[in-house]
């Protein structure tokens, strides 16, 4: 993990900090069900360093946590870190986007997606 991610990265025995200044926040390690409960909407980016569309979509997301950063909350979570994080949302395939309200998950997308398609999806669920 490089110097700035874990800059970002919060610590796991403090209460958690809101301020993300507009960015997608590293939960790797952090507790999953924790994360998964807030309320609101909260987007799960579930990755593994070692894929390429993953590595691709990482850019993407901080700007998506910049433009939607009064309507929802961003987190990346390394799954090759924790594979239990993996079994927590059923996830097979990497990146996988995971949509929450209220604790609740409401919407799913496997794979790369364009900036465009990505916006649009994020603004049907608001």
């Amino acid at each position: 993990m490089t110097e700035a991610a874990q800059s970002r990265r919060p610590d796991t025995h403090t209460e958690w900090n809101e301020d993300t200044d507009g960015r997608a926040v590293d939960a790797t390690g952090m507790a999953v069900t924790e994360l998964t409960g807030r309320v609101g909407m909260t987007l799960f980016d579930l990755y593994s360093p070692d894929c390429a569309p993953c590595r691709v979509l990482a850019p993407v997301l901080d700007d998506l946590a910049a433009d939607f950063a009064d309507a929802l909350r961003i987190f990346k979570v390394d799954v090759s870190a924790d594979l239990s994080v993996a079994e927590h949302f059923a996830a097979r395939s990497f990146p996988t986007l995971a949509l929450y309200r209220d604790g609740e998950e409401i919407d799913r997308i496997v794979g790369l997606r364009s900036r465009a398609q990505l916006a649009d999806w994020i603004e049907s669920h608001l």
